[in-house]
């Protein structure tokens, strides 16, 4: 009996430690961020500049396409055209050059999709290696807890979002070096 009264005094003691001792870790409110990465990127400075350069390159590379379809008709267009008067070499020649011009265009195309797209990576990743240490110096500064991305984030409180406040201090920094 001395026994079991001793347990629960012991239990009720340290029930008590312990709801005093996690009251008071608990009085420091943690803060917690969230930012969208997309939207930092749709709507930085620097963001747009990638997107700019992206879509600049995409052009050049379009027209150089363009350039080779329309060499490409052409030979089609003789082809069709003087076939009834050439010797058979000489269409078998201008057919084979055909198709090899076709098929470099292919090879072209393929060439620059993936030229593209590693130029869409490597500047996006240095935009976010960018975004990533001024958040995590804001996050230092401001007392941040934990700040996460919201792209997996099932609910979170506009109030929780520092994106707007990342916009502005990555242009701030993308605009001092630019100067530089």
């Amino acid at each position: 009996m001395k026994r079991i009264k001793r347990f629960h005094s012991i239990a009720a003691a340290l029930l008590l430690l312990l709801t005093t001792a996690s009251n008071g870790l608990c009085a420091d409110v943690a803060k917690i961020g969230t930012v969208n990465f997309q939207k930092i990127f749709d709507n930085s400075k620097a963001g747009q500049k990638v997107k700019d350069e992206i879509k600049e390159e995409g052009q050049r590379m379009e027209a150089d396409l363009k350039q080779q379809g329309e060499e490409i008709n052409k030979i089609k267009e003789m082809l069709e055209r003087d076939a009834g008067v050439m010797s058979k070499e000489a269409r078998e020649e201008k057919r084979w050059q055909y198709e090899r011009k076709v098929d470099d265009v292919k090879a072209l195309k393929r060439k620059y999709d993936r030229q593209i797209q590693e130029l869409q990576m490597r500047l996006v990743n240095t935009v976010r290696q960018d975004v990533l240490k001024i958040i995590q110096a804001y996050g230092k500064k401001e007392g941040y807890l934990l700040i996460i991305e919201d792209l997996n984030t099932i609910y979170a409180p506009d109030t929780l979002d520092i994106t707007d406040q990342v916009i502005q201090l990555y242009n701030a920094a993308y605009a001092k070096n630019s100067k530089s």
